[in-house]
C-alpha cells in the first residue's frame, strides 16, 4: 500500500478533501435553497384565489426568513447611517422591512396560468460568493431571469440579492431607502414601508 510520507502534500490533500462540495454549506446547497423559495413562489400563484393576501403570506413568510438574508440586505440598503441608529429603530425597522419583504412576494404572486420555474445553473461568484440562474417560465414560452446571489451566513446559504433583467434589486432598494433617509429621516422610512404594506392587495377586501 502507498503511503503519503511527504507531511506537506498530506495537508494539502487533506484540506482539499476536507472542503465542501461546490455550492454546499451544511446539508443544503445554493441550488436547494432557490427551489425551495420557487415552490413556495408557485405554491403561493396556484393557491392565490384561495388563499388571498394575508393566506400568500402565511405561506411564504417562513420560506423567505429561512431564504433571505434579510437582516444584511437591510444593513446594505441603509448603508453607514445604520451604525447610527438607536436599537429601538433598528428593531423597528428591520420588523417593518421583513413585513414588507414577505409582502411583495404575496402582493406580486397573486394568480396562476401554467407558469414554472427552472434553474438552470450555479457558478461561483467573488468573494466567496454562489449565482444561481432561476428561469420563470411563462406558457408563451418567455423566460423571465432571475439571478440569485447567495453568501454563506453561519454555515447556511442566503440569498442576498436578485438581478432581474440585469437589474439588482438590492442596489434598487439601496438608493430608494437612502434618498427617503436623507429627506424623512430612518422613521420616514418606517413610515412609508408601513403604507406600502397596508397597500399590498388588500385582502383588505376580503
Amino acid at each position: 500500500m502507498y503511503l503519503i510520507r511527504d507531511k506537506t502534500v498530506f495537508i494539502i490533500l487533506t484540506l482539499i478533501l476536507c472542503l465542501p462540495a461546490h455550492g454546499k454549506i451544511g446539508d443544503t446547497g445554493a441550488t436547494d435553497v432557490i427551489e425551495t423559495f420557487n415552490s413556495a413562489l408557485i405554491e403561493s400563484m396556484k393557491g392565490a384565489d384561495e388563499l388571498g393576501y394575508s393566506g400568500r403570506y402565511k405561506l411564504l413568510e417562513p420560506v423567505m426568513k429561512d431564504s433571505f438574508a434579510l437582516s444584511f440586505m437591510l444593513k446594505t440598503a441603509v448603508g453607514r447611517q445604520w451604525k447610527k441608529l438607536e436599537d429601538e429603530q433598528k428593531k423597528r425597522l428591520f420588523n417593518i422591512y421583513s413585513d414588507w419583504s414577505i409582502g411583495n412576494y404575496a402582493d406580486r404572486f397573486d394568480h396562476y396560468s401554467g407558469e414554472r420555474f427552472e434553474v438552470s445553473s450555479e457558478e461561483a461568484a467573488s468573494q466567496g460568493a454562489v449565482t444561481v440562474t432561476s428561469h420563470l417560465i411563462k406558457t408563451s414560452g418567455e423566460k423571465i431571469d432571475f439571478n440569485y446571489k447567495l453568501r454563506s451566513v453561519k454555515d447556511r446559504w442566503l440569498i442576498v440579492d436578485i438581478h432581474i433583467s440585469g437589474v439588482s434589486q438590492l442596489a434598487l432598494t439601496r438608493s430608494q431607502f437612502q434618498s427617503v433617509i436623507k429627506t424623512d429621516g430612518v422613521d420616514g422610512l418606517i413610515n412609508k414601508l408601513k403604507d406600502k404594506l397596508e397597500g399590498f392587495s388588500s385582502d383588505k377586501k376580503e
